[in-house]
């Protein structure tokens, strides 16, 4: 029965890792102040003696008491030629929004990195034969583009974003392709949202001002539809996916309560929509810190939108970001 209760609790936890990642789906470094550097430090799990830093003239070690886990939300771009790609070894499922899990051990909280997808940063090529053979500075959503876009793709990707925030150490992954939103919204039964973007000509059932009822693919084009609205922006799009994403997570909660036994329903409609290097037991850890821990809000490093002939690329304050690792991943060494 214990055993039950906690498969359960598991997968419940599972199921809402996926609900609260869909929020966050959103979109080089430049060089750091020299006295505030940290390019230099490469972390290694499992090493073990803590490295040094020195930063803004303070010494700091890295925190063991840290763990973190990466969502990769996935989605294809249905422009390229999969028959090039695969000559390539390349996918077409671009990793349109990271976020990174910090979770603090030691304190039993946790905080969350979103990643905009347009951050410029090292991404690693790997060839025909699955072998590295270089990096290049691209949109960190295009690091899932090189390899299977399955295992390969994701530790491609975490090894991007890792290399971003200065080599910290990423625990674990996993991957969740947008194709699941209109099964888990149908699941749910179904969401209702106040439309206030104008959809004409997109989706002429979604009435600007009116409150709808979505169902199936309409949900996925509610959240993800941009460059064909007037409002083009990003920011009106993250506003619509907070509303969606409030409303889906209130519509499972409530099948939850109702039903214990959906719980396993929706682990076995989203598991094959994911990639995860995550075993069973690891699971129920992360379960257990998500439910235990307090969650102490998202944190989305700032920096500068250019846009070039075809696409916008996003070059994140380096100084902030530098800030950022050293308050979450590090802490004030003792002097020898």
């Amino acid at each position: 029965m214990k055993h039950k209760l906690f498969f359960l609790i598991t997968i419940v936890s599972v199921v809402f890792i996926v609900v609260g990642a869909l929020l966050f789906w959103i979109y080089r470094k430049n060089g750091a102040d020299a006295g505030n550097n940290l390019s230099s430090v490469t972390l290694l799990n499992n090493e073990s003696v803590e490295p040094i830093v020195y930063y803004g003239g303070n010494r700091y070690e890295y925190d063991d008491n840290i763990s973190t886990f990466l969502v990769i939300g996935v989605d294809d771009n249905d422009n390229e030629d999969e028959e090039v790609l695969d000559d390539l070894n390349r996918n077409s499922g671009q990793s349109d929004f990271l976020m990174l899990v910090v979770f603090n051990n030691a304190t039993k909280t946790y905080k969350i990195i979103q990643i905009n997808r347009d951050t410029m940063t090292e991404i690693r090529c790997i060839d025909q034969d699955g072998n590295i053979s270089g990096t290049i500075t691209e949109q960190i959503s295009l690091s899932h583009t090189f390899g299977s876009g399955e295992q390969d793709s994701c530790e491609n990707t975490v090894y991007s974003v890792s290399r971003l925030l200065y080599d910290v150490n990423i625990d674990n992954y996993m991957s969740i392709t947008m194709d699941v939103v209109p099964i888990l919204n149908d699941i749910a039964g179904g969401v209702d949202v106040q439309v206030e973007d104008d959809f004409t000509g997109v989706d002429n059932t979604l009435t600007m001002g009116e409150t709808v009822h979505l169902e199936g693919e309409h949900a996925l084009i509610f959240i993800r539809a941009r460059r064909q609205l007037v409002d083009d922006s990003n920011e009106s799009r993250m506003r619509r996916q907070h509303v969606y994403l409030t409303a889906l997570r209130t519509a499972l909660k409530e099948k939850f309560l109702h039903d214990p036994t959906f719980a396993i329903t929706a682990y076995n409609t989203i598991s094959d929509y994911t990639v995860t290097d995550l075993n069973f037991y690891d699971i129920a850890l992360l379960a257990f810190k998500l439910a235990t821990y307090e969650y102490e809000g998202v944190i989305t490093p700032s920096g500068e939108f250019i846009e070039d002939d075809r696409y916008m690329e996003f070059y994140v304050d380096d100084g902030e970001l530098a800030d950022l690792v050293i308050d979450l991943f590090y802490k004030p060494a003792d002097e020898a």
